[in-house]
């Protein structure tokens, strides 16, 4: 649902174009550093202290590739600023002043190729060579790994390539880059200002420092140092490197070193001469340290890794700073916002030179495109709609690409014609009077769509199957590819998969938004956007679609998740697609019902609260925190617990009004009026409005790659987080109850089916540390729970007393979520030594597991991800943080990840084989809710019972473990009546 934009070249800001081709060429030489500019210390100054003379060499005609140290940007950015904080507060500076380097780099050599290159989290094979390496480096702040996120998706924004390597430094990965590039016969300029790249200049090769505005070729280098760079590790060899931790020979400094290393070739010679130095405590600091002088020119050299990175991959297009906008928008970054020149901030939608897009407006035409399909044997397809609510939409077009280059787009809505007989887009109202009707559509397109023969290639292929259904009947199968759930097993967590994020990503082509088409222009829907911008627009959807296909699938050959993608991922989508067709009926009388015992249960405990301080109805608002704070801490006494972030005084959160609780009636009361008000604004008052007036059902929607363990999401509605049971007070003050699960129901003649998985995370982790322990218990059918507080409290299985069992229970499932004494001491409300004890007691008892989640860890440090049963990866660059609450924190996601991430994939299998079974034998049942480890079946009253068991069935042996999977099975008219 976006355009490509495409801007002529540009020239340079420095009076000349670099290498551009097509036309004359002029020499760009290279600037002196500026007067006054102010720079930070070296952690080792050049032996020379002059200042680098300016150097004459001009630059090759051929277009110069820019390599930028990313890590470098990244730190003098954060330190050169102060705090900096967007909107909603998180902070920024680093952020600010990368963008701003980036700017100055942009303006002041207006490059045609360009990458970021950063460094591998964790160990690389440095620290494998010596342990020690950059051990005394300080963890950074705690701030900067959020930032840095932020500044890659400003760099992916732009269209900047980045470039990272698992285990390989930055610096490595550029003398690579640089030796690619200039064997091609580029200049290759490395911007950055850490001394080790210095050896990589060369006739081809430069060094620009930004900090000080210089640009540093070999004989500028050469003559700071005083002698040849291919002796730098040679002089860092005996100077060491403190930032980096590299020994050197201790007591030898820049003076000494420049010395020798202009007095012997190389560090062999020097070690094969000693005898020959003149100064006794020389050759004594050199023989002690023969060793560690080696080990740190190796240390210091760098290596030239293999890469795959192209040119062409690091080409970067001339508007590409402009893109920044919406993200500049976002963080406030008003000064680089004016930055932006005026007439290009907000470029108008403009159609495309490059591809060739058009309407498809005759059914002479839609034959001919529909026959073209056939004999490729392969489309993409994407849809415009007058909202996301695919099941509540109208159909506005239908986008078209089978090959690289031409798009089309089918006009479907009726505003076309109105809309068009009011503009000039289009040649004459006799063409725009034209838009096919839905049925010829539909029968033109139905043999192609229901191909299994001819590939479908989509982009979020389920809201698109939805939209088509609902308004065309129209079945797809045959679907390929989803490039949207593909990109979502190999984005980095938190990144973006739209189709406008990817495009700039792999195509390197920018594509216009929603927002320029329709919002910026006030109108109410895509319905009202003219036809030949529609074309453009749309259009664009399904060619760039159908481009990234390929790359895409590359990338998960790749990253190893192609198997995972094929086996898991894609069969999912049609599974999903039919829950969500389906949706679940809901009675509204219920709702209605439990809306008004809730309303009269809050005016209930806001009558027991005046009554109680003697406020009157005006005095007092339960949902204002300050004065709630007022009347707990001012009115009654109450002694404060903690402050709030604000200004509004003291906190009032869940945590202070539970600890008040113990001494004060007032405090519980409050909490069950925020639950309760909670429940009615987010459930009992919202889900009537998602009510589909056409089904009189709820239809969620699943994302299948938004949560990093693999775990599903409900959204719109979200289904996975409604309570089993309302807890209420009647007129009395007495505990009452009505679930909202009562108001979800099967269909007249039908019943639900509860399927859920009995401690499935629990029976994973049997499975995956294989601690005996723990198998035994499973396999023995015992209360896990029972078995663990046998050993927690050293009594008989026969003994133990239901506050046993629940503790048990608690650090059972606490366990893979990084349980810490801490933690289980305020869960508990237990002393910490206690709790310290039980966990203790736990390890002991399953050793095991202890040792599967330290395995766990140990992956995580040496991949910088981990993986699940089935191979999907979840990377944790925190594990390698020196700060211990960032670390901590690394590890329990690892551990999470590997246990919580099987069930969830366990969990997408068993709905893939169960769907086909039900096609297979029982038809009239269909799965229609997922709710983490437990899914919602409905079936027919009269069959019932041979469902249930083709579901417990289905479910239980959908792998072979030497773990048995138990599934619970409940049957009844509502979830209600399901549920646990």
């Amino acid at each position: 649902m976006e355009i490509l934009h495409h801007t002529p070249c540009r020239h340079s800001s420095l009076g000349g174009r670099i290498g551009m081709s097509g036309g004359e060429v002029f020499p760009i030489y290279l600037k002196q550093s500026r007067d006054g500019t102010k720079s930070k210390k070296r952690t080792q100054p050049m032996p020379n202290k002059n200042t680098p003379e300016k150097t004459e060499t001009p630059l090759h005609p051929a277009l110069p590739v820019f390599l930028i140290d990313g890590s470098s940007f990244l730190y003098r950015a954060y330190y050169a600023l102060g705090t900096l904080n967007a909107p909603d507060g998180t902070p920024v500076q680093a952020v600010f002043g990368f963008s701003r380097m980036i700017k100055k780099v942009i303006d002041q050599f207006n490059p045609h190729f360009m990458a970021v290159v950063w460094d591998s989290p964790g160990k690389t094979v440095r620290h494998e060579r010596y342990s020690a390496y950059k051990a005394t480096r300080q963890a950074a702040p705690s701030d900067l790994g959020l930032q840095k996120e932020l500044i890659q998706e400003f760099v992916t924004s732009i269209g900047l390539k980045q470039v990272a390597q698992q285990g390989i430094e930055a610096d490595d990965l550029i003398a690579t880059l640089a030796q690619t590039f200039s064997a091609q016969s580029h200049d290759v300029i490395i911007i950055s200002s850490d001394k080790d790249l210095g050896q990589l200049a060369g006739p081809k090769v430069r060094i620009f420092d930004p900090f000080k505005d210089t640009i540093l070729d070999v004989a500028a280098l050469e003559n700071a140092y005083g002698f040849s760079l291919e002796k730098l590790p040679f002089y860092y060899a005996l100077i060491g490197d403190s930032s980096d931790n590299i020994p050197g020979v201790r007591g030898i400094g820049p003076k000494t070193a420049t010395a020798l290393v202009q007095q012997f070739t190389s560090l062999t010679e020097l070690y094969s001469n000693l005898s020959s130095i003149a100064s006794a405590r020389t050759r004594t600091l050199l023989e002690a340290n023969r060793d560690n002088a080696f080990l740190s020119e190796e240390l210091f050299t760098l290596q030239t890794p293999p890469t795959t990175i192209s040119l062409e991959e690091c080409a970067l297009a001339p508007d590409a700073f402009l893109r920044a906008r919406p993200f500049f928008e976002r963080l406030n970054f008003t000064s680089l916002l004016k930055q932006l020149p005026a007439a290009q901030q907000s470029p108008s939608p403009q159609a495309h030179t490059k591809y060739s897009f058009s309407a498809i407006t005759t059914e002479k035409e839609l034959k001919r495109v529909c026959a073209a399909i056939a004999l490729k044997k392969q489309v993409a397809i994407d849809t415009e709609t007058t909202s996301v609510k695919a099941l509540q939409t109208e159909l506005v077009g239908i986008s078209l690409c089978y090959e690289t280059g031409s798009a089309y787009y089918i006009p479907v809505h009726k505003n076309y014609q109105a809309v068009e007989t009011q503009t000039s887009f289009i040649a004459s109202a006799e063409e725009s009077a034209h838009t096919l009707s839905h049925e010829v559509i539909a029968r033109h397109l139905k043999p192609l769509f229901e191909s299994e023969a001819i590939k479908k290639y989509m982009h979020h292929a389920k809201f698109d199957l939805l939209v088509l259904k609902s308004t065309l009947d129209l079945d797809i199968t045959g679907l390929a590819f989803d490039t949207m759930v593909a990109a979502g097993l190999v984005r980095e967590e938190g990144g973006r998969v739209g189709l406008k994020t990817l495009s700039e990503q792999y195509l390197h082509e920018s594509m216009i938004t929603f927002q320029e088409v329709v919002t910026n222009k006030k109108l109410t829907n895509f319905s009202q956007v003219p036809l030949a911008l529609a074309v453009d627009y749309a259009a664009a959807d399904a060619h760039q679609t159908f481009a990234l296909v390929p790359l895409i699938q590359k990338e998960l050959e790749k990253a190893e998740q192609l198997t995972l993608y094929q086996t898991i991922e894609h069969p999912l989508i049609h599974v999903l697609y039919k829950m969500e067709l389906e949706g679940i009926d809901v009675d509204r009388t219920i709702l209605n019902k439990l809306n008004a015992q809730v309303t009269a249960t809050l005016k209930v405990i806001e009558a027991e609260i005046r009554d109680l301080v003697g406020m009157s109805e005006s005095e007092l608002n339960l949902n204002s925190p300050q004065q709630v704070s007022d009347l707990l801490f001012n009115k009654l006494k109450l002694t404060p617990v903690k402050k709030t972030s604000g200004k509004t005084g003291y906190s009032t959160d869940s945590e202070v009004l539970s600890e008040l609780a113990l001494i004060h009636p007032i405090p519980q009361l409050i909490i069950r009026y925020r639950e309760l008000f909670k429940l009615k604004s987010t459930y009992i008052d919202a889900l009537p409005l998602e009510i589909n007036p056409n089904t009189g059902r709820i239809h969620t929607t699943y994302k299948q790659t938004s949560v990093a363990t693999g775990r599903l999401a409900s959204v719109e509605p979200n289904l996975q987080n409604i309570p089993t049971s309302t807890p209420l007070l009647n007129k009395d003050l007495q505990p009452d109850s009505l679930s909202i699960r009562a108001a979800f129901m099967a269909p007249q003649n039908e019943l639900l089916i509860s399927a859920d998985y009995s401690q499935i995370e629990l029976r994973v982790l049997a499975y995956l540390s294989q601690d005996p322990t723990l198998k035994t218990a499973f396999l023995h059918g015992e209360d896990i729970h029972a078995r663990t507080a046998a050993g927690l409290f050293d009594i008989p299985l026969d003994k133990i007393t239901s506050e046993q069992r629940q503790i048990a229970k608690r650090i059972n499932f606490s366990i893979l979520y990084g349980l810490t004494p801490f933690g289980l001491a305020k869960d508990l409300n237990i002393p910490q030594h206690d709790a310290k004890l039980y966990i203790e007691k736990y390890k002991a008892q399953y050793p095991g597991v202890q040792v599967w989640m330290e395995q766990a860890v140990e992956e995580a440090k040496a991949n910088g991800f981990v993986t699940t049963l089935w191979g999907r990866r979840r990377p944790v660059p925190g594990i390698y943080e020196k700060n211990q609450t960032l670390y901590q924190l690394a590890r329990r996601i690892a551990i999470n990840t590997k246990a919580q991430g099987t069930a969830a994939d366990l969990m997408k299998i068993g709905m893939i084989e169960l769907d086909a079974q039900l096609l297979k034998k029982t038809p009239d049942a269909k799965i229609i809710l997922q709710i983490h480890d437990e899914l919602i079946i409905t079936a027919p009253e009269n069959s019932v019972d041979t469902v249930a068991q083709i579901v417990k069935n289905t479910l239980e042996s959908v792998v072979t473990w030497d773990i048995p999977l138990i599934v619970q099975i409940r049957t009844g008219k509502t979830w209600a009546d399901v549920s646990k």
